[in-house]
């Protein structure tokens, strides 16, 4: 397949490639995440986010991007802690995913929690403003994704990872 380098960023290593067919790709340096499943009291922690390149509000995960040599665990108990306050204890790794590989080569690890130690304030980047943190009952957040009012894979996937786990 041939590929042509399209775009490249000057700030963080993002290369953009587009096939012969015309199809874009990303691929990412660092290129992996991580994110928690969090649990308290038989609800869900999630955020909600405006994400620009659907132009919406969108139903997530807590989590994001991973730091050069940090742990994928404490990536993912570190991005809980900022983007929701939380301060977890003991966490389970679920499996990784890769939620959009025919555009990314993002690798996205899932964690999840049940032992909330400490609530804290957010500790939100400018750029993360939106970012709204609540709870929701386990059920009703499945109800949301099979209706398609939440479309996130990560988050799908991860409670998807989790139940079979018969952790929620």
């Amino acid at each position: 397949m041939k590929k042509e380098l399209v775009y490249q960023s000057r700030d963080k290593e993002i290369e953009v490639f587009e096939d012969e067919f015309g199809s874009i790709t990303l691929k990412e340096i660092p290129f992996e995440a991580a994110v928690m499943v969090a649990l308290e009291n038989d609800s869900l922690i999630l955020i909600s986010q405006y994400r620009a390149a659907v132009d919406q509000v969108i139903i997530q995960l807590p989590g994001g991007g991973m730091n050069e040599n940090e742990d994928a665990m404490e990536a993912a108990k570190r991005e809980l802690l900022e983007e929701t306050g939380i301060v977890c204890g003991e966490t389970v790794f679920l499996g990784s995913i890769q939620p959009s590989a025919c555009l990314s080569n993002t690798v996205t690890h899932v964690y999840f929690t049940n032992d909330i130690v400490e609530y804290r304030s957010q500790m939100l980047e400018k750029k993360e403003a939106t970012i709204q943190a609540f709870h929701i009952p386990v059920d009703r957040a499945f109800r949301n994704i099979e209706q398609g009012l939440w479309k996130d894979s990560e988050l799908a996937h991860g409670l998807l990872l989790a139940r079979l786990k018969g952790l929620i």
